[in-house]
C-alpha cells in the first residue's frame, strides 16, 4: 500500500486562497478624505439643494460625519436675503468607504433664516 501526501507549498497556497476569498481590497486612492480646513474654510460640496425652507447638502464622509461634525456661517445679505457657508467644526476620522458622502439637512429656523428667505451657498460644488 502506497500513502500518498500533498506536497507543502500546493497545500499552503490553496489555504492561502481560501483566506484571501473573503478580503475586500480597496484602493487607497480611490478614498476621499472628509477634511476640510480648520479656519473655517468653506470645503467644497459634493452637492447642494435649497427650497423655501430647508437646505441639503451632501459632504464627504468618513463613516462618522453627521450635522454636529458641520456648522454654518449664515449672514443676512437683504431684506430677506442670506448668505450661507458651511464649514468642518469635527474632523470625521472614522474609515469606511464612502464615495457619495452623506447627505445633511438643516431647516431654515435651525438656522435662523425665515422660510422663503432668497439663500445664497457660500460653498464651490462639486459636480
Amino acid at each position: 500500500m502506497t500513502k500518498t501526501f500533498a506536497k507543502p507549498a500546493i497545500v499552503a497556497g490553496l489555504a492561502g486562497a481560501f483566506l484571501l476569498a473573503g478580503c475586500v481590497i480597496v484602493d487607497a486612492d480611490e478614498h476621499m478624505r472628509a477634511e476640510w480646513d480648520d479656519d473655517h474654510a468653506y470645503g467644497e460640496l459634493m452637492g447642494v439643494d435649497v427650497n423655501a425652507s430647508a437646505i441639503t447638502a451632501r459632504v464627504t464622509s468618513n463613516g462618522c460625519t453627521t450635522k454636529e461634525f458641520v456648522a454654518a456661517d449664515v449672514d443676512k445679505t437683504g431684506s430677506n436675503r442670506f448668505a450661507v457657508g458651511f464649514y468642518r467644526a469635527r474632523q470625521d476620522y472614522c474609515e469606511a468607504y464612502m464615495p457619495d458622502g452623506v447627505e445633511l439637512s438643516w431647516t431654515f429656523a435651525e438656522l435662523g433664516i425665515p422660510d422663503g428667505a432668497e439663500v445664497r451657498i457660500r460653498n464651490e460644488v462639486s459636480n
